[in-house]
């Protein structure tokens, strides 16, 4: 048998050259991953500040619902929340003031909002992408009561 006509190692050959187009794209499905992961939690970490102001006598604590949604996000980089109260005369109608007298019932309807934000690292940065991403999370609610 002759060296040019041997086959023996042709398998080891062909998996040496494809192992890093493996690895890449591991790699790739690894970084997506964990981004998905950060933005669900950054979600929940919006909804759980929301629910936070449901609760009766919290929906004016602004501060107690940004805490609500960092303690949901811990271990988020880059994690910051805001809140707000807002206040609608319809459900999904235009925002009035607390003060505001609604023609029909009175008192406008109450909603509670929190918007979350995080930065977080690229693991799998190519040449001239952003090596962070800003991600966004929103829960809004309405006040039972």
């Amino acid at each position: 048998m002759s060296f040019a006509r041997s086959e023996s190692g042709v398998a080891l050959i062909e998996f040496a050259l494809f192992l890093p187009i493996l690895a890449f794209f591991f790699v790739g499905i690894v970084d997506y991953a964990l981004e998905i992961q950060e933005i669900l939690q950054i979600q929940e970490a919006a909804a759980a500040g929301a629910a936070y102001g449901i609760i009766p006598g919290n929906q004016t604590n602004l501060t107690g619902m940004q805490t609500a949604a960092q303690k949901a996000a811990a271990g988020v980089t880059g994690f910051s929340a805001t809140a707000a109260d807002i206040y609608t005369c319809t459900p999904g109608g235009a925002a009035v003031t607390s003060a505001t007298t609604c023609p029909g019932y009175g008192t406008p309807i109450t909603y509670v909002q929190v918007t979350t934000t995080a930065t977080i690292p690229v693991y799998l940065a190519y040449p001239g992408m952003p090596s962070s991403l800003t991600l966004h999370g929103q829960a809004i609610y309405r006040v039972p009561w």
